[in-house]
């Protein structure tokens, strides 16, 4: 088994208290669960991606939800402590990848990034459990990966969401939950 971390949207806007489409204390919590998680992955030689929203000013998903993550400002920055462990640890196998939609596959180099690293097994972590990890999850299960979703590194907006969106990738996408 060679495994990759996906983490989704962990950035300024979902998870600040300030942020513009913020999860909040979820969002903070799920990114302290989550370090301890990166560091064992990264002694163990595993791939470890930043999937994060970088959009156009003008991006269309602005009609659905408010103005998010426009590329090159501080809302579409990795959070806090994520973006401290990406820059101490940026390189080969710690790679930041900007996405413009939900599934962090779609016009993404992602799927082909995991082939060319042997990758057979993704662990999904980040927010919003049941939009873009729950899109993330879906596209690596159509891509025929093992899907494990790490549920206490997720955070919704509701914890309605979050707790549906873990049990859809239970039982739709044969997800192992973490």
């Amino acid at each position: 088994m060679k495994r990759a971390w996906l983490v989704v949207d962990m950035v300024v806007d979902f998870i600040a208290d300030e942020g513009a489409l913020t999860c909040g204390a979820p969002g903070q919590a799920a990114v302290k669960s989550l370090l301890p998680h990166l560091e064992n992955a990264y002694a163990k030689q595993d791939l470890i991606l930043f999937a994060c929203d970088a959009h156009e000013p003008d991006d269309p998903e602005f009609a659905l939800w408010p103005v998010h993550c426009v590329r090159g400002t501080k809302g579409a920055q990795l959070y806090g402590s994520l973006r401290s462990f990406y820059e101490s640890h940026e390189g080969e196998r710690v790679v930041l990848l900007e996405k413009s939609t939900y599934d962090a596959f779609f016009e993404t180099k992602l799927d082909s990034l995991l082939r060319r690293h042997g990758v057979t097994d993704v662990f999904v972590a980040g927010v919003c459990t049941s939009i873009c990890c729950y899109a993330t999850a879906s596209g690596a299960y159509y891509r025929r990966y093992n899907v494990h979703a790490v549920a206490d590194s997720m955070a919704d907006l509701t914890p309605n969401a979050h707790a549906f969106a873990v049990e859809q990738m239970k039982n739709v996408l044969k997800a192992h939950i973490e």
